[in-house]
């Protein structure tokens, strides 16, 4: 960690510990109860930190299933869920614009990726659109989906360890315990994802949205993205473009958020471009959980390249 990093984050730890006796809750012999509340503004997030706490806290993350947390405006009740945490984890980078507008407690924030700023990619060109309850938003500024280079997940969950454990130090070992089981299973992840980018070599690939940013680098991934929905039909223009881009970018597969319209696919597949489902992860899935989802979209990647 960065010398810079961690002394902010002990600053604000520090601040943190002052005041996590006046939200803790006590029990009826007057004893401080040593229960942690965490929110987070994104489901990897969450994630980690419910590994990390095991049985030593809760971990509430309110953002709703049909809305990329990326772009949620929480309203003044969920925000005030937010004020009365123990601890707020910030994924940094530009995510969650609305924390920049909201009276939140300073020293309860915690950004999980303040230690790794250097490894953050920033984005030259912005491309505003309109998709879902969200409305209009651009992918400008920096990119955010850091979670999808594992080796930066590692981080960012180091980071919450490094915040719990300084907050509630009576349960360190356990922290730590769970914290290192966690970091195994991301490593694995990570070594897998690096396997399938030496099968695919210089394999081309579109993104069917821009966020797979860490993705590609990380995994030496050779791929352009465009904009487009997977529960939309793209319009005629899009195609054209497509098209004029694949004699330049002979890419045979397309990584999507999730699973296009049966047309779309089979369009694609007119073009020799197959459909692979590996989704970001932002929120909360419907089935499984985000250790499920990411090894899901390895497995689309195994079962594209199965022999290459």
């Amino acid at each position: 960690m960065p010398w810079i990093a961690t002394i902010v984050l002990v600053a604000v730890l520090t601040a943190c510990t002052r005041e996590a006796p006046q939200n803790a809750a006590t029990t009826a012999a007057g004893e401080v109860n040593s229960s942690l509340t965490v929110i987070t503004v994104n489901y990897p997030l969450a994630y980690f930190a419910e590994r990390i706490l095991g049985d030593h806290g809760s971990v509430s993350f309110p953002v709703p299933a049909d809305v990329d947390p990326a772009y949620w405006s929480p309203e003044p009740a969920v925000i005030a869920e937010y004020q009365q945490a123990d601890l707020i984890l910030l994924n940094g980078a530009g995510y969650a614009a609305w924390v920049a507008n909201a009276t939140l407690p300073r020293s309860r924030l915690v950004d999980t990726t303040a230690a790794i700023r250097e490894r953050l990619i920033p984005i030259e060109s912005a491309v505003t659109h309109t998709h879902g309850p969200t409305g209009d938003h651009s992918h400008g500024g920096v990119a955010f989906t850091t979670w999808l280079d594992l080796s930066i997940a590692v981080e960012q969950a180091r980071t919450i360890l490094e915040a719990v454990v300084f907050v509630r130090p009576q349960h360190e070992a356990d922290f730590r315990t769970a914290f290192a089981a966690l970091e195994s299973d991301l490593v694995e992840l990570d070594s897998g994802l690096q396997r399938k980018s030496v099968q695919m070599g210089k394999e081309l690939v579109v993104f069917s949205h821009p966020v797979y940013q860490y993705l590609e680098r990380r995994y030496n991934l050779h791929g352009f993205s465009v904009h487009w929905e997977p529960d939309e039909v793209p319009e005629e223009a899009h195609w054209r473009q497509l098209q004029s881009v694949l004699q330049q970018h002979p890419a045979t597969i397309m990584i999507w958020e999730a699973g296009p319209l049966e047309d779309t696919r089979r369009r694609l597949l007119d073009l020799g471009v197959e459909s692979v489902v590996f989704m970001p992860g932002g929120n909360r899935p419907a089935e499984g959980d985000w250790l499920s989802l990411m090894t899901e979209g390895l497995a689309a990647l195994d079962r594209q390249y199965k022999g290459h």
